[in-house]
């Protein structure tokens, strides 16, 4: 017998959580096929997550609220259907790995869904031994869970789903915390799942440059509502999309920026290589010139502006730590990072990032070295007297996050600093206000999504107005718009003369800020400069895990063309290249 075509089918869907006072879905409607790889996606907080929970029956199973509307999953009624037989149809990898990871060790967090389903002890062998080595932590088999890094954590839930082959899978943001050549790595697997056993995916993301290679529809949310449906290639290019405040892939940014001044016809580029291949033949046409000769304007490209001269706010001297498993995460680090500086620490899941920064504010202490702030050792400073001076935003917001307000979480650690009570109101309206996060001020933080909790834990360090602001992957779980926001804010504050100092995954965002960049690999700094130096050498990307952002390989293979290769973002790619396709016209 011949399986049905459709097999997610979603009517007149709305769903409101208990005590909120508006819909977090309205009216949804949605036909998803079988074999589908869909993307969908949105502004922070328009009901993706909610959504998800609708196709494995935590809504309304778990969740109760108030559902109107029906959810069909492989032909069952999701609200007639208990999630314990859901799950051998539709598998949910949340956003936050922690939701999920409970057992004692890797091994047995992968066979746990399986001793459930109730597989033979050969078949669940068979089935982790290809989990763990497809998500590629076979090395990791025997550790506890606890003792992993984000990304580690990431794959693990990843693998504890795919050992079970569902029909579906629902990644709610599956590569936020993996290092770019990881997440590749990950989507990857999932592409080769999608098109090698017909599973049908169900992916919510934000870094659209890495999934738009393999989609084959995209669905936009917006306020609840579906407000866009369709091909990549039309979503990606429509008025609506914009309206929504959903970003798009820099090269088809770049391609529709560009179309006053090439009046190509044809699809536009989701990929590097798709966008040199379609504008190589027009820069090729030089009016009997070579190529290579063509001349061009010189475009003054922007700066970020240098760091104070002096001594350095933050400098850490032959530092080495291990942590009491044995694992040595830090092999004789030193950095200074100067007064007024905008730093991005990059690299590869596990490299000693995160151990690196939670050594400036004394939440860790080093095994050997010494850290030094403002040019004063920081050995016997507490960390009460640190953070006032050194705000750090953890990579995971719930692990800092214990108020039962979002005002009472900003006002927090004011309170605790002395604040009085005009300047901790006018801080904490500010921050709520600046953060898109006013209409959530009397909520629970934890009622919130992922990325909206991630804003709280940043208002809550912004708001007490720190020398020295550390953010540990701040732009995992935001939405485009989010992500200029917090981009204008992390400029403005370094026009005031805050230091900045950024751990993240997220090379795209590092391209458009254009800060200096450390790379690190296995305990040790390995590169360290200007953005547009370091982000354009591939050997030293590839020594850290990390990959060029788009724009920056798009001009690595226009080289041939006279065009500089340090291009890292879509407005000095534009400036550029206008200017160029005009010459081409003479």
């Amino acid at each position: 017998m011949k399986e049905p075509l459709t097999i997610v089918e979603i009517r007149d869907l709305t769903y409101t959580y208990p005590g909120a006072d508006r819909p977090a879905l309205r009216e949804v409607n949605l036909s998803i096929e079988r074999g589908e790889f869909l993307l969908l996606t949105g502004p922070s907080g328009c009901g993706k997550t909610t959504l998800c929970r609708c196709l494995n029956g935590l809504i309304p199973h778990f969740y109760s609220g108030r559902l109107e509307g029906e959810v069909w999953v492989a032909g069952l009624p999701v609200r007639e259907t208990p999630t314990s037989s859901l799950a051998k149809h539709v598998g949910l990898i949340f956003q936050n790995p922690d939701n999920q990871i409970f057992a004692l060790t890797v091994e047995k967090d992968v066979a746990f869904g399986l001793e459930n389903l109730g597989y033979e002890r050969e078949e669940m062998r068979r089935r982790i031994d290809w989990a763990l080595r497809v998500t590629g932590i076979e090395d990791l088999r025997y550790r506890a869970p606890h003792e992993l890094s984000g990304g580690q954590k990431q794959r693990l839930a990843i693998a504890s789903v795919l050992a079970m082959r569902p029909e579906i899978i629902v990644l709610d943001e599956p590569t936020s915390f993996l290092d770019p050549v990881g997440a590749e790595s990950i989507l990857g697997i999932i592409d080769r799942l999608n098109r090698e056993l017909n599973m049908t995916i169900i992916l919510i993301e934000h870094r659209l440059d890495l999934v738009a290679p393999y989609l084959d529809r995209v669905v936009i949310l917006n306020d609840g509502g579906i407000v866009q449906d369709g091909p990549p290639e039309e979503v990606f290019t429509s008025e609506e999309t914009r309206l929504a405040g959903v970003g798009v892939p820099r090269v088809t940014d770049l391609w529709c920026r560009l179309r006053e001044a090439w009046d190509r016809p044809g699809p536009p580029p989701l990929t590097a290589s798709e966008f040199v291949k379609a504008i190589r033949d027009r820069l090729s046409r030089s009016s009997g010139s070579a190529a290579g000769d063509m001349p061009f304007k010189t475009i003054m490209r922007r700066k970020a502006p240098e760091a104070a001269r002096g001594n350095p706010i933050i400098e850490v001297r032959d530092l080495h730590f291990s942590y009491p498993n044995g694992v040595k995460a830090l092999k004789g680090v030193s950095l200074k990072i100067m007064r007024g500086e905008f730093l991005a620490i990059m690299g590869e899941n596990g490299a000693g990032k995160t151990t690196l920064v939670k050594h400036f504010n004394g939440l860790l202490r080093p095994d050997r070295g010494e850290v030094y702030v403002d040019g004063k050792n920081i050995a016997d400073m507490t960390v009460a007297s640190l953070a006032r001076r050194v705000g750090l935003v953890f990579q995971n917001p719930d692990d800092q996050l214990f108020s039962e307000s979002v005002e009472e979480e900003i006002a927090f650690a004011m309170r605790n600093f002395a604040f009085d009570r005009d300047t901790i109101e006018k801080r904490t309206t500010w921050a709520l206000d600046f953060l898109g996060l006013s209409r959530h001020r009397k909520a629970s933080p934890f009622t919130l999504s992922g990325g909206e909790r991630k804003r709280v834990a940043l208002a809550s360090v912004l708001a007490w107005d720190p020398e020295v602001i550390v953010l540990d992957e701040p732009t995992i779980g935001q939405d485009y718009a989010q992500k200029e926001r917090l981009r204008g804010l992390l400029m403005r504050l370094r026009e005031q003369g805050k230091t900045i100092v950024i751990v993240t995954h997220d090379v795209e965002f590092v391209a458009e800020c254009k800060p200096r960049v450390a790379l690190m690999a296995e305990g040790r700094i390995t590169a360290d400069g200007p953005a547009e130096e370091i982000l354009t050498d591939p050997e030293l990307l590839r020594r850290a895990s990390v990959n060029p952002p788009e724009i920056a390989k798009v001009f690595i293979q226009l080289s041939e063309f006279s065009l500089p290769r340090d291009v890292i973002n879509v407005d000095d790619a534009y400036d550029l290249l206008v200017d160029r396709l005009r010459g081409c016209e003479g």
